[in-house]
C-alpha cells in the first residue's frame, strides 16, 4: 500500500510538472508581447477623448460592444496597456483558469451522489485539463490572448460564457424563485452581449437551444428562460440599432460579394471551427476520458436524479446535430452581417464551446452506456492517472512547438520593438516630424548580433529570424499601419531604411 501511494505522488508530480513546462512558454510570450495596430489607436483616443468619451466614440462610430469596450477603456486610459502591456493576458488568462475551474466545481457540487476521494485533485485536473484544451483549440491564438485589441473583446466573452453556464446548471435545481440567480444570469447575459457580435448571436442560439433541449428532457418550460431569451435579443436589437455597426461598419464591408460566396465561405469557416479542435491529440483524449467518466457514475449508481434523464434517453446524437446547428446558425448569421469577411480570432469563442460541448456529449453518451461498455471496471481516472494521459498529447501539439519558437524568435522581435518605441517616443518628444528607423529584417539581423556576438548554429538563427508564429503579425512602418502608429508617438510619418 505504501508503494503504492508513493507511486501515485510521483505521477500527481509528473501531472503538475508537464503542466507547468506546458503552460510556460505562453507565460512567458506575454512578458514578449509588444502593442500593435489597433492598441495605438485606443490608447491615442482615451488620451484625447476621455474614459467615458472614448467610450462613446468607439460606440457611436464603430460598434456597441458597450463590455469590452469599458475593458478596453480601463488598461488605455489609466495608461495600463502602454506600461504593462503583459498584464492584460496574465489577467485573461487567470480569469479564464478561474471560470473553468468554477464550472467543473459546480458540476461536481451537483452530482446527486459525490464519489468519494479527493475532490479537490480531480477538480484541479479536470479544469487544468480544460483550460490547457481550450488554449490549444483556438482558432487564433496569437489574438485569442496576445494582442490585446482582439482577446480583450473575444476572450472575455469566453469567460462570461462558461460563467454564465455554471450559473445555469445552478439554477436548474431551483424549483422555486431564485431572485439572486436570475439576477446574475440576467447581468451575465447583458455583458456576453456587449462582448462581440459573435457572442451575441451565439448567446440567443445557445438559449434557444437550452430552451429545446429542457422541454424535450423535463416537458415542462420554466418561464425564466423565456426572460433570458428575451433579454438576450432585446440586448442584441438595441445594440444594433443604437451603435455604428449598420451605419458606419456596414458600410465598410465589401457588398459586392454574393450570398453564393457568402456560403461558400461560412462552410469554409464551419470546418474550420471543427478542424480547429479535431487536430488536438488532447481533445481526443480528454474525449476518452469523459465518455469513461460518464460510464463510471452510471457504474456507481450515481446518475441519479437529473442525471437519470441522460440514461434513460439517447441524447448524444441529438446534441450533436444541435451543436452543428449552434454553429452553423451563428456563422451564416455573423458571415451574412459582415458579408463575409471574418477574421480568424471571431471562431475563438466557436471552438472553444464545440470542443466544450463535444466533451460533455461524451460524458452523457458515456452514462447512457454505462455497465455496457468493454471498459474495465477498475479503469484508473485518478490524478495520477490523467498525468500520464496528457503526456503525449502536450508534446504532439503543433501549437506547443509554435510557442517555444515563438519564444526564441520574439526575444529579438521585442527587443527591436523596444528600441523602436524608445526612438520614436524621444523623437515625439523633440517635436520631430518625421522620423526614419530600421526596416524590421535589417534590424532583427543587428539585434542578433548584438545579443549573440560569437554566432550560433544556421538552424537556430532560421529560427529566430522567422516572424513569430503566435504573434500578432504587425510592423506598424506599412502605410495602412502609419496613422494610429505614428499618431501615438505624437509624429507625422516614418521612412524605413535607415541606418
Amino acid at each position: 500500500m505504501a508503494k503504492s501511494t508513493a507511486v501515485e505522488r510521483r505521477l500527481i508530480g509528473l501531472f503538475w510538472l508537464m503542466v507547468a513546462l506546458c503552460l510556460l512558454p505562453f507565460v512567458l510570450l506575454a512578458f514578449l508581447n509588444d502593442m500593435a495596430a489597433d492598441d495605438f489607436l485606443y490608447c491615442s483616443l482615451f488620451r484625447q477623448s476621455g474614459f467615458f468619451g472614448g467610450q462613446q466614440l468607439i460606440y457611436l462610430r464603430w460598434a456597441g460592444r458597450f463590455t469590452t469596450n469599458f475593458l478596453n477603456a480601463s488598461f488605455a486610459a489609466s495608461g495600463l496597456l502602454a506600461h504593462f502591456y503583459w498584464l492584460p493576458c496574465l489577467l485573461l488568462f487567470a480569469f479564464t483558469g478561474w471560470a473553468i475551474f468554477f464550472l467543473v466545481r459546480t458540476i461536481y457540487s451537483l452530482l446527486p451522489d459525490k464519489p468519494a476521494g479527493r475532490a479537490g485533485s480531480w477538480i484541479a485536473v479536470v479544469s487544468f485539463i480544460l483550460f490547457i484544451l481550450l488554449l490549444y483549440v483556438q482558432a487564433d491564438i496569437g489574438t485569442g490572448f496576445y494582442w490585446f485589441s482582439s482577446a480583450i473583446v473575444y476572450q472575455s466573452s469566453m469567460i462570461l460564457f462558461l460563467l454564465m453556464t455554471a450559473s445555469l446548471l445552478k439554477r436548474f435545481t431551483r424549483s422555486g424563485p431564485a431572485p439572486g440567480h436570475d439576477a446574475l444570469l440576467l447581468l451575465l447575459i447583458l455583458l456576453i452581449g456587449g462582448c462581440n457580435e459573435m457572442a451575441a448571436v451565439l448567446l440567443v442560439f445557445l438559449l434557444v437551444a437550452v430552451i429545446g433541449g429542457y422541454g424535450y428532457i423535463r416537458r415542462r418550460i420554466p418561464a425564466y428562460l423565456w426572460v433570458y431569451l428575451g433579454t438576450a435579443v432585446l440586448a442584441g436589437l438595441i445594440l444594433i440599432l443604437t451603435s455604428g455597426v449598420l451605419r458606419v461598419r456596414s458600410a465598410m464591408m465589401n457588398s459586392h460579394n454574393s450570398y453564393l460566396n457568402i456560403l461558400a465561405a461560412t462552410g469554409f469557416q464551419f470546418v474550420y471551427v471543427f478542424f480547429s479542435v479535431f487536430k488536438e491529440p488532447l481533445f481526443w483524449l480528454s474525449g476518452i476520458a469523459a465518455f469513461l467518466a460518464g460510464d463510471r457514475l452510471s457504474r456507481k449508481g450515481m446518475a441519479v436524479g437529473w442525471l437519470a434523464a441522460f440514461r434513460e434517453k439517447d441524447l448524444f446524437f441529438k446534441g450533436l446535430i444541435v451543436l452543428c446547428l449552434l454553429i452553423g446558425l451563428s456563422l451564416a448569421t455573423v458571415m451574412t452581417g459582415s458579408r463575409g469577411s471574418l477574421p480568424p480570432r471571431v471562431l475563438n469563442n466557436l471552438t472553444g464551446l464545440l470542443a466544450i460541448g463535444l466533451l460533455m456529449l461524451l460524458v452523457v453518451a458515456g452514462i447512457r452506456r454505462g455497465g455496457r461498455t468493454v471498459a474495465a471496471e477498475g479503469f484508473p481516472l485518478s490524478p495520477a492517472a490523467m498525468s500520464v494521459m496528457l503526456a503525449l498529447p502536450l508534446l504532439a501539439s503543433t501549437n506547443y512547438r509554435d510557442a517555444w519558437k515563438t519564444v526564441l524568435s520574439g526575444y529579438f522581435r521585442h527587443a527591436v520593438f523596444q528600441d523602436r518605441a524608445r526612438q520614436l517616443t524621444e523623437a515625439g518628444e523633440r517635436h520631430q516630424r518625421v522620423v526614419t528607423i530600421r526596416s524590421y529584417p535589417d534590424a532583427i539581423e543587428d539585434k542578433i548580433r548584438e545579443r549573440l556576438p560569437h554566432g550560433l548554429p544556421e538552424t537556430l538563427r532560421t529560427y529566430m529570424l522567422e516572424k513569430p508564429p503566435l504573434m500578432y503579425p504587425y510592423d506598424g512602418t506599412a502605410a495602412q499601419n502609419q496613422k494610429g502608429y505614428c499618431q501615438y508617438y505624437g509624429i507625422d510619418s516614418i521612412i524605413v531604411g535607415g541606418h
